[in-house]
Order: C-alpha cells, then sequence, then structure tokens
C-alpha cells in the first residue's frame, strides 16, 4: 500500500512538471520571432524577404512545437494505460515505458530547441 502510495505522488510529481515543461515551452515557442526583437510578429511588406534567423526560428518554433504535442499526448497515453493497467505487471511496466518515452521526447526536444538556438547565434 505504501509502495502504491509512493508511486502515485512520484507520478503526479512528475505530471505536475512535465505540464508545467510543455506550457512554458507552449508559450515561450507559440509567438513567433519578429524582425523587431519582440514577441509579435509582424509581417514585412509583400516581396520583402525576411530574415534567414528569423525564418529559422519560425520553423524550428513550430515545428518543436508539434514535437512536444506528440510527446505530452504519449505521456497521457501512458498515463491512461497505467492507471486502467488494473494491477496487471505487463501493462504497468508498458506503462512506464510509454511515460519514459514521452519524457525522453520533451528532454529531447528541449535540447533540439537549445541548440537550433546555439547554432543560429553562432553562425548567424
Amino acid at each position: 500500500m505504501k509502495q502504491m502510495k509512493n508511486l502515485m505522488k512520484k507520478l503526479s510529481i512528475s505530471s505536475l512538471l512535465v505540464y508545467a515543461f510543455a506550457l512554458s515551452a507552449s508559450i515561450a515557442g507559440a509567438a513567433p520571432v519578429s524582425p523587431t526583437g519582440g514577441w509579435g510578429y509582424q509581417n514585412p511588406p509583400e516581396g520583402v524577404q525576411t530574415d534567414i534567423e528569423i525564418a529559422i526560428m519560425n520553423v524550428t518554433n513550430y515545428i518543436l512545437g508539434f514535437i512536444a504535442i506528440i510527446a505530452t499526448l504519449v505521456i497521457i497515453w501512458g498515463g491512461v494505460q497505467y492507471l486502467t493497467a488494473g494491477g496487471n505487471e505487463d501493462t504497468v511496466a508498458n506503462a512506464k515505458k510509454t511515460i519514459a518515452a514521452g519524457v525522453i521526447g520533451m528532454v529531447i526536444a528541449g535540447l533540439a530547441y537549445a541548440m537550433v538556438i546555439v547554432v543560429s547565434t553562432i553562425i548567424l
């Protein structure tokens, strides 16, 4: 019984942390980078090309936002599997692997975002 309480406590805390990470990532990456350096996007006049750094950051924001959504759905699916396991050890083990894969996906997405920022800052 105590083991189950500890496991549920850890699962709740990790779920909150993942949700907080996903929320902060979606807030930070929601708005495309603007040429003026602010958070709002300003469309340039027709025929005027945007800066390459801005274009790279916009594409990166959309792709990594999509990856974060997929990773969040994987974590939710693992949680549903865990909650509906009914004590079946194989299903519980599969659910834990699914949750771990979702968390690893979130970490990789965060590292990819950091890498794009560092590379674009150094190169451009």
